[in-house]
Order: C-alpha cells, then structure tokens, then sequence
C-alpha cells in the first residue's frame, strides 16, 4: 500500500506541474510601497527590503509575507542580502547598514568607518563572507566598499579602493557576482567596474550610462540592462568584462532588475514587464506584463525552476516552472538512470536525460579529457521523475569530454565529443 501511494503521489506531481509551466502568480504582500531589493535562501525562505523601514520575509515560499522590521522605521532601504531565516544585513540610502541575528525582531547598526554615503549592496557569498559597497563621496576621490569574514558582525574597509569621477555612483540592482574573485557594478556614467573580494578593481566603457541592473552567468558572460532618457540596448559580455557589446535587446521601459542563476544561462530582466533568457540574452520571452507605474523593481531566484519579483507598488509575484522535467517520460522511475547525451557528437549543445526515484541532492558536472571541472550542469534538490538539460559547450574547444551524475548513493559518468 505504501509504494502504491508513492506511485500516485509522484505521478501526481508530476502532472500538477506539467499545467503550471512559466507562471508568475501574485502573494499577499503586507505592504503599498516599492520592494527595492530581495534576497532567497532557498524555496522557502526570502526576504525583500523598501523604503519607510520596511523589511518582510517568508518562511513558506510566499504563502505568507510578515513584516520583520522593528525599529527601522524611517529608513529607505534598497539592498539587503541573508545568511539564512534569522541572520540578514539590510542598506539604507543614507549610508547606514542594520544586521538582525533573530529572523527581523531586532536590528543592530553597523559601524563603518570611512562613513558610507548610499549603500547601493549587500552580499554575502556564505556563512561568513561579505561585501557591501557604497556611493563615494560626490566629489572626486574613492568608492566606498567593506568586507566582513565574520557573517556580518564586523565590516573592514576595502583595500585597493578604485577612484571615482565627481558624480559618479552606484545602483542598488547595477551588481554582480559569481564568487569573491568575480564581482561586478555599473554606475551612472558610461563605465562598469570589475574586481575581486579584497579589489583591485578596473573599470571597463559602456556604450550608454546608467548600468541599472546587471547579472552573470560565470567569470566571462554576463549581462547590463542600460537607461539614458529611454531604455537602451541590453549590453553582453563574453571576457568577464572587459568589453561590453549590444545583443540587439532594448526592453520595454527601464531594466530595473536583473537575475541569472549562475551556469545555467537562464536570466530575468524586470522592467514594466518580466522577460526571460535562457541562452544568455541570445533571445527572450516575455513571461510576465505589469505597467508603467508598476514596474519590477528586484528579482529573486531560488533555482531555475522558482523566483520572485518585488514590484514599484509592492506587490510579489512569484515564479514557477517545470525546467529539467522530461515531458517526454512520465513515468514514475524506480531506479537511478543517466542516459548517453543526444546529440552526440554535438555542437555546440546537446540533452543529458536522467531519472531519480527517490527525492536526493542532485548534481551533474562536466569535465575535460584531463578530469578538470569546467562547468556544474546541476546542483539542487530534485524530486523523483525523469529529467533532462541542456548543455551549452559554446565557450569549449573541441574534444572529449565526461558527465557524472551523482545522486545519493548513485555515481555515474558518461562520455561525449564536441566537434566544432
């Protein structure tokens, strides 16, 4: 009786998602007033930030928002970032950072020294480190930007600090970064800084000012949603940053947010509406229409499969999608599977399809002849089914190369040939 309930559970499922593809679908949102920045810990667990103090969290995937902000009421907050459900670190526009321990019941102010002028981020890489970054000063001199090796407790001034011009700024949404040797912002000038944890930093010339909103999918591509007096072109990146080219994208309004999930090539843009990527800006999709007094002002995203957005307005609107499920095997599996790529040989993308039985941490990785890691396919919790992804080899060389799939108590590899 038990695994017949299983079977129907899973088939269950199954199916239930397979009618829910690609959907925004609004929550109850506890405020009226703009999400500036968000942050999610997992499918769970998300935190959203605004002005008037205002700082929510769900611990339920969004099924209920509460606000989690005593004490900071005053406060315009545009940036924020988490360890997990308690511990998070919120920015103001007035150079202030707050840091609660106990999930939002209180809030203790950070002292950094220089004095901040606008904190445009927070970010926390792990457990332990993080960077947050601040306007410089409006004339000429330094950017501002600190770390911390310790959750958030203590913050230190940023060596090899980079100049700025008289003017220059940040944008809470205009950062990026992959780990703590790739971090990326715009400004509001023609220019995009790029560097690592403890700096240096080198600034690379856009095309237009004002990088609003920026994403990366790894150390070399990446993605600036640009604004003059109208919305410009999407510039894409495929040296890490070093120079920046137009894709021929201009969306409608300004790029507001920007989300990738990094190795994946899937990424958000939000402006008046929310479209999607998953070739790393070689097309879009419009997934979601708001309006131009309701634009999409912070993007979130736990995997490929669950996201949400914070709207001018206050609204949340929360992402779902079925990526990696096979619609073409339904079928309840009953044992581990990694099936032979297809195409194979490929260029420069091909299918690995595989079935897990019992719900597991899933990762799939990729290496050369020589056994180097040069990419993670997968990295998630997955449910039993049958799933396939993509993989994009464009930035390969040709060769040999192996898939393993690990599961459990699973391991599997299998080999496959680029030729281009």
């Amino acid at each position: 009786m038990k695994t017949i309930y299983l079977f129907i559970l899973s088939f269950c499922f199954i199916a239930s998602i397979n009618l829910n593809a690609q959907t925004w679908t609004a929550q109850t949102s506890p405020v009226t007033t703009a999400l500036n920045g968000a942050w999610a810990i997992d499918e769970n667990v998300v935190w959203m930030c605004g002005p008037s103090g205002v700082v929510i969290r769900t611990t339920n995937g969004g099924v209920t928002w509460a606000m989690v902000n005593a004490g900071l009421t005053g406060n315009d907050f545009y940036t924020l970032s988490a360890i997990d459900a308690n511990t998070a670190e919120v920015g103001a526009g007035d150079g202030r950072m707050w840091r609660t321990t106990n999930g939002g019941f209180s809030w203790t102010l950070q002292i950094l020294t220089p004095t901040p002028v606008f904190i445009d981020v927070v970010h926390f890489f792990d457990s332990q480190n993080g960077f947050a970054l601040s306007d410089p000063a409006p004339t000429a001199g330094l950017w501002l930007y600190y770390i911390t090796t310790d959750a958030g407790a203590n913050w230190t001034a940023g060596l090899n600090r980079p100049p700025n011009a008289a003017g220059e700024a940040g944008w809470n949404c205009g950062y990026a970064a992959v780990d703590t040797g790739h971090i990326w912002w715009g400004t509001n000038v023609s220019k995009i800084w790029k560097g690592s944890f403890k700096g240096p930093f080198t600034s690379a010339s856009t095309s237009a000012a004002n990088s609003l909103s920026m994403g990366f999918n790894d150390a070399l591509t990446g993605l600036a949603g640009m604004t003059t007096t109208s919305p410009a072109p999407i510039l894409k990146t495929t040296d890490g940053g070093i120079s920046w080219a137009s894709i021929g994208f201009t969306p409608l309004n300004s790029p507001f947010a920007m989300k990738y999930v990094p190795g994946t090539g899937f990424c958000w843009l939000g402006t008046q509406n929310i479209y999607r990527t998953a070739n790393n800006g070689s097309s879009w999709n419009l997934q979601l229409t708001l309006t131009s007094t309701n634009n999409c002002y912070c993007l979130v995203m736990a995997n490929i499969n669950t996201g949400w957005a914070g709207t001018q307005t206050g609204q949340i609107y929360k992402y779902h999608d079925i990526v990696g499920i096979d619609p073409n095997n339904t079928a309840v599996p009953t044992s581990y599977m990694l099936q032979q790529n297809y195409p194979n040989p490929f260029n420069p993308t091909t299918n690995i399809r595989y079935s897990i039985p019992v719900a597991s941490k899933v990762t799939i990785t990729i290496y050369d002849a020589l056994g180097n890691e040069v990419k993670t396919l997968v990295n998630e919790y997955k449910s039993i089914g049958n799933y396939v992804e993509s993989f994009d080899a464009s930035n390969l060389s040709s060769g040999i190369y192996f898939y393993t799939l690990r599961a459990g108590e699973y391991v599997q590899t299998k080999k496959m040939a680029l030729i281009k």
